[in-house]
């Protein structure tokens, strides 16, 4: 990974170019666990020696940016790209209970809006791969509750069934064609 990051666009650090959001706390956690933030097993894979814990490696995350000085902030924004923006859905209202409780937050998703639909050879290939995640990461625990209370978890991958229930202000960013999607 690259150790030095360019903040551009909504990240900007200039006022001329991101008039709105220029002064806030801006954080793109890097996408690499493979469930969004949402796995936790206790157990490690024997066989691959992995650690399905994406959920705590989220909340360790924010409680470092807190102690390096996150806990002042009064504005702060989550996002990602593609994985990355579908972690910045479901993470956004977990995010806002890990800040300060006065804080502005809101969250970007950049290409990370997966929709439930066929293939080109007519399988239901996303919806089985998020099945697989569920059941490999135990992510259940870590999805938005609002969604699993009403559908099979592997369902709460999908964007089009949490967004309406996302209570923090989210933003979207999605181009009609998406190389994964």
């Amino acid at each position: 990974m690259d150790t030095t990051l360019s903040f551009s666009g909504f990240f900007s650090s200039g006022k001329k170019f991101n008039p709105d959001f220029y002064n806030w706390n801006r954080i793109k956690v890097r996408y690499c666990d493979g469930s969004s933030f949402t796995g936790d097993v206790e157990a490690v894979d024997p066989k691959t020696n992995l650690h399905y814990r994406g959920g705590r490696i989220f909340v360790a995350v924010i409680e470092d940016l807190l102690a390096k000085g996150m806990k002042n902030a009064k504005n702060a924004i989550l996002s990602g790209c593609s994985a990355g923006g579908l972690t910045s859905i479901l993470q956004c209202d977990r995010f806002k209970t890990l800040l300060p409780a006065a804080a502005k937050v809101k969250c970007v998703s950049d290409a990370g809006y997966f929709i439930n639909v066929k293939s080109v050879s007519g399988s239901q290939h996303i919806e089985q791969f998020y099945s697989q995640v569920v059941q490999t990461h135990g992510s259940a625990k870590n999805l938005p509750s609002s969604c699993t209370s009403r559908l099979p978890p592997g369902l709460c991958f999908f964007p089009e069934n949490v967004a309406a229930q996302i209570r923090t202000p989210i933003f979207f960013v999605n181009a009609a064609y998406d190389s994964w999607q």
